[in-house]
Parts: C-alpha cells; sequence; structure tokens
C-alpha cells in the first residue's frame, strides 16, 4: 500500500456542522469503529492479545470503546492514566513504562486491588522496590521485563535479559509476566520491505530473549509487543503473544506514510480556520503548535513534509508552526488554489496523540452531526 502526500489531501472531508469552533479535534465514529474491529479481528485470528495503547487519547470513552470491540485489555504509560481508565471501568490494564519512587508504588498498590494490573521494569533497583513494597502486605504483582530490541531507549540489553528475569522470578512481591519492547525504530523504516524487516526483526529478537530466559529456568508466560508501525505487519505474521497499538484506532499522517493506514482510514482531523492571507502564496491557519503535532515524520516519502495535510486543498503545505499559527505556503504547481480568510480546513496532523494531548478535547462526529464531545484525562494523568 503506498499512498502520496497528493492523495492524502484529496479524500474526503468529514465535516462538522458550522457551530463547532476551531481549533477541534474531531473523530468520525463510523471509521474508528471499522479501524478498532479490523485490528482486534486480525489479533484474534493469529491468537494474540490486544492491549490498545490508550496514552494515545487518554479519553475514557474511547477506553471503553476499544474493549467493547474486542480488545483484552489496555496498556498505558502513566499510573495517572491507569487510575482513570480503572475508574471508566477497565479492569486489566498494563502499565509499559518503568515504575520507579515510594509515591508511585503506594499508587500502585491501590490500584492493583482494584484491577488486573500489570507493571515494568528495566532493571534491578526498581524491581527489587517494586517486590519489597508489594511483599510488606503479602502481596505480588504481575510484573514484566523491559527489553530494548533496538530502539535505544527504555529496556535492558538483550544479552542482560537471562539474568534479571531470574532475579525477579525469584522476589516475593513479583509475579514474572514475560518480556514487553517498544520496537519504536520500525519508525525509520524507508519503505514498506524494510518496514516489515524491521518488525519481524524485532518480533524475532524478543522470541530469542524468550528462549535464553526460559533456558535459565524461567518461563515466559507473554512476549509483548509494542508500536502501531509494526502492529499490521505482526498481527499477520505472528509471533508476539501480545500487541499494544495505540494509533491504529485513529490513523494521523504517519500512520499513511509508513503503508499501514489508506487515507479513508484516517478518523482524527484537526479543523481549523484561515484566519490570514497575507499574499497570494502564503496563509496562516488557527491551529499552531498548541493544537497539531510539531514532531516532523521520521523520513520524508512522497512529499510528506511540513506539519499536516489540508484535507481537500493539495499544494497548499503546512511549512511551519508558531504556538498558534499554522502557516500555509503554496507548494503546488502553478497558481495557488483558492483560500480565503475564514475558510474552514481538516488537516490530518503527522501524529495523532499529541493533538489529543494539545486540545483535550474530542468532537465526536457520525454522519457529519456531533455525537458528542469528550474531555481528555486532566493534568494527573501524566504522574
Amino acid at each position: 500500500m503506498t499512498t502520496r502526500a497528493h492523495d492524502l489531501a484529496a479524500t474526503a472531508p468529514l465535516g462538522a456542522p458550522p457551530d463547532v469552533d476551531t481549533p477541534a479535534l474531531l473523530v468520525d465514529l463510523d471509521i474508528l469503529d471499522r479501524n478498532l474491529t479490523r485490528m482486534a479481528e486480525a489479533c484474534r485470528a493469529a491468537g494474540i492479545e490486544l492491549y490498545p495503547h490508550a496514552k494515545t487519547h487518554r479519553v475514557p470513552e474511547l477506553a471503553v470503546r476499544q474493549l467493547e470491540r474486542g480488545a483484552n485489555g489496555l496498556c498505558v504509560a502513566k499510573l495517572g492514566e491507569a487510575e482513570a481508565f480503572a475508574e471508566a471501568g477497565a479492569a486489566d490494564i498494563l502499565v509499559a513504562y518503568p515504575l520507579v519512587g515510594a509515591a508511585k508504588l503506594e499508587r500502585a498498590v491501590a490500584l492493583a486491588a482494584r484491577v488486573r494490573l500489570t507493571l515494568a521494569v528495566d532493571s534491578a533497583i526498581a524491581a527489587f522496590a517494586l517486590s519489597e513494597r508489594f511483599a510488606r502486605d503479602a502481596g505480588r504483582v504481575r510484573t514484566m521485563l523491559l527489553v530494548d530490541s533496538g530502539l535505544g531507549r527504555c529496556g535492558v540489553p538483550v544479552e542482560d535479559a537471562p539474568a534479571l528475569a531470574a532475579i525477579m522470578a525469584r522476589l516475593p512481591g513479583i509475579e514474572f509476566a514475560g518480556i514487553l519492547t517498544h520496537e519504536g525504530h520500525v519508525y525509520g523504516a524507508r519503505d514498506r520491505g524494510e518496514l516489515s524487516t524491521l518488525a519481524r526483526g524485532a518480533a524475532e529478537t524478543m522470541r530469542a530473549v524468550a528462549a535464553a530466559i526460559d533456558a535459565v529456568g524461567v518461563t515466559v508466560p507473554a512476549v509483548s509487543l509494542g508500536s502501531s508501525a509494526s502492529a499490521a505487519v505482526l498481527a499477520e505474521a505472528g509471533g508476539p503473544t501480545q500487541l499494544r497499538p495505540g494509533i491504529y484506532a485513529f490513523n494521523d499522517r504517519g500512520q499513511v506514510a509508513l503503508g499501514n493506514a489508506r487515507p479513508e482510514d484516517c478518523a482524527a482531523r484537526v479543523l481549523a480556520t484561515v484566519v490570514s492571507r497575507p499574499d497570494a502564496t502564503r496563509g496562516c491557519l488557527d491551529a499552531g503548535s498548541k493544537a497539531l503535532s510539531s514532531d516532523r515524520m521520521s523520513v520524508d516519502r512522497d512529499g510528506f513534509d511540513g506539519f499536516g495535510t489540508i484535507v481537500g486543498h493539495p499544494g497548499w503545505r503546512i511549512e511551519r508552526l508558531s504556538e498558534e499559527h499554522g502557516w500555509l505556503r503554496w507548494a503546488g504547481d502553478g497558481m495557488p488554489t483558492p483560500l480565503v480568510v475564514g475558510d474552514r480546513v481538516e488537516v490530518i496532523p503527522n501524529h495523532i496523540c499529541s493533538v489529543f494531548h494539545n486540545l483535550g478535547e474530542v468532537v465526536a462526529l457520525r454522519g457529519g452531526a456531533v455525537d458528542a464531545v469528550w474531555r481528555t484525562i486532566g493534568a494527573g494523568a501524566s504522574r
């Protein structure tokens, strides 16, 4: 699946009532539900558990929707997210982030009494602290070992994983629940073939780590991978026992450029207004870095430069962001196409996770009409 930037710009707008003020995050529920069902069915067919990374949206209503449409549980980054989703009714939550600090351990103990909680560590220091706190109340918490499969961020090096897994398996407050990774390096793939190679390579690395841990006498109940870039490939190819994608629910410019989504699979847009047209080749939107994502594409493919695609307006490029301004520049052939002050446009952003966080509110649409308005979790979600 190869889509050029021009093809994405030519896709149909979602449409929103004129009383929806801008900038606003729009989500089409029909497209969203189709995306949720497609991934859940692919994972189910492959015998893989689906734990959507709900840090993408941080919206309780959306998390419930994912669970109702086939997800086995939720993945989050922070305890604040886990606490809010537990309050919304989620019963199985994985915190895929190293948990460090006495205050967070106290909160984890309280949360574990309410849900099936799984935590992650990548150091003996964190594992000992976790064990000591849960064992103090004669309890145990499911804990996974975070492994670096190639990104070079968090995670124990693959060669050190068996020794740390053996330590974790002996600790009284821990139930060793398996291994997990974020194979984010897959985003650097230059084409679809390389993406598939990198994704399958990460899965093979994790299978090898699991085998090495098993060789030292520790059973590995789960092998969990988590990247929207690789999820579709791995759901089809198999290998992991668990996947944790987040962006698949909505898709964005990055997923289209990678070949993971078609333009019609993009359920989320930023509605913005043209507020300035100083000359024929320039303009400004009322959506800047505080509304859109300031992330650039990891690899420039087929014209996917700038900070988003303006639906219905091929040739116009968001070339720069200020906090409150999206700087427009004509980059098409010939004379600029019409775009006047007051026009409302839909932007497919580079990275949808940042948009949910930045705008904090979702206007859910069905057939172009407002079905609901949802708020993201508040500031405490980041702790």
